[in-house]
């Protein structure tokens, strides 16, 4: 559009100033043709899709609202944890699989179907994310955003997790029942 009343005010401006100057003079004559013609051309050029394609302003992916919680888990750091939480019982088996806990760990939440199912209670999950966003933080996960926006993490019967229990859960517990297991499953992840 600018290269369009660039061209087109550069296109006029010549045409007045020819009809004003002295026309004996060549030079002038030269220099008013040759700045039509490359106003000319810069106004019909702007209308190229080529044009458009090149110069066309693109907006930044970081101004798009992000659906995932971008934790940056490697595999065998994922199946690690996986384990660790299986073995303490602390997570449905049966219900969530390795696939699925790696997915919504670190992919878009609408590009998939599953959710983590975990055996925790308001305190302990709330102890969970903690230490998950400690063990790895260059994330972009919030309190909620993790349990309640993302609707991935669960409890093992599938219902969510009440953001307000899990945010005050360390005024009524300031220590919950999983406290020790939960420390000992992040300790061996650093």
């Amino acid at each position: 559009m600018l290269f369009t009343f660039v061209g087109l005010g550069l296109m006029h401006m010549m045409l007045y100033a020819h009809d004003s100057l002295n026309r004996d003079n060549y030079l002038v004559t030269s220099i008013t043709l040759a700045t039509f013609g490359l106003a000319f051309f810069l106004a019909q050029t702007a209308w190229t899709e080529n044009f458009e394609n090149k110069f066309k302003v693109q907006k930044p992916h970081s101004s798009q609202k992000t659906n995932n919680f971008q934790f940056k888990i490697s595999e065998s750091q994922v199946q690690q944890l996986y384990n660790e939480l299986t073995r303490y019982d602390l997570l449905c088996q049966d219900r969530t699989s390795l696939e699925a806990f790696h997915t919504v760990l670190t992919q878009n939440w609408d590009c998939h179907d599953f959710k983590i199912h975990l055996k925790l209670d308001g305190p302990s999950s709330r102890e969970f994310y903690e230490h998950l966003v400690k063990t790895f933080p260059s994330n972009s996960s919030s309190l909620k955003s993790f349990f309640e926006t993302s609707g991935l993490i669960v409890r093992a019967n599938g219902k969510p997790y009440r953001y307000n229990t899990i945010k005050n859960a360390p005024t009524r517990t300031p220590v919950s029942k999983y406290a020790q297991t939960l420390s000992d499953v992040f300790q061996k992840m650093k």
